[in-house]
């Protein structure tokens, strides 16, 4: 008497090709991680922030750090520096007189935040980003190269799910769906 639903103790091709994936983009992160950090730390690709500040910015509010990296190492002409000046230019009306509040600082929208780190790839301090970004982001792939199998074999429940994963993951990733306070 044989049973068409018992479970296998093998390994499913999409499970085999999503580990293939999997382990490749972890060694390629983990190789990416090693270099970048070496870039870094011996001083071969210049840093936005310089090493003997580090320490000092860390030990601050994350609102503190922001605004002294967007405001003090963010170089005149960058992207990121015409949206600071674009907000300072729009709060100072605001600030003049009795308008302002104590703290109103807290609720500013920083420029440095999401995926803005993407345009100071060419620092090192942030070029190290991009391997954990790799990290993070290899699941999608791993998914969707699984997505075609799954439905050729008729597991469309599981196709779904993988396709559900790919667009919460998408949308986390771009900011879209928070959870949270952050």
């Amino acid at each position: 008497m044989s049973t068409t639903n018992a479970p296998t103790k093998e390994a499913s091709i999409e499970q085999l090709q999503y580990a293939r994936i999997l382990e490749k983009g972890m060694y390629t992160g983990l190789l990416l991680m090693v270099i970048t950090f070496a870039l870094y730390v011996f001083g071969i690709v210049k840093p936005l922030i310089p090493l003997q500040d580090i320490s000092t910015l860390w030990a601050t509010k994350s609102g503190i750090y922001l605004t002294t990296v967007e405001n003090k190492y963010i170089p005149e002409g960058h992207s990121l520096k015409v949206k600071v000046h674009a907000q300072q230019d729009a709060a100072a009306p605001q600030a003049q007189g009795h308008e302002a509040k104590a703290g109103a600082h807290h609720s500013q929208q920083h420029v440095l935040s999401g995926w803005a780190w993407a345009t100071l790839l060419s620092y090192s301090d942030f070029l190290n980003f991009l391997p954990v970004a790799i990290l993070a982001g290899i699941t999608i792939l791993c998914y969707g190269t699984i997505i075609p199998g799954l439905f050729a074999r008729g597991d469309k429940a599981m196709g779904i799910m993988a396709i559900v994963e790919i667009a919460i993951l998408v949308l986390a990733a771009s900011g879209i769906l928070k959870v949270g306070g952050h």
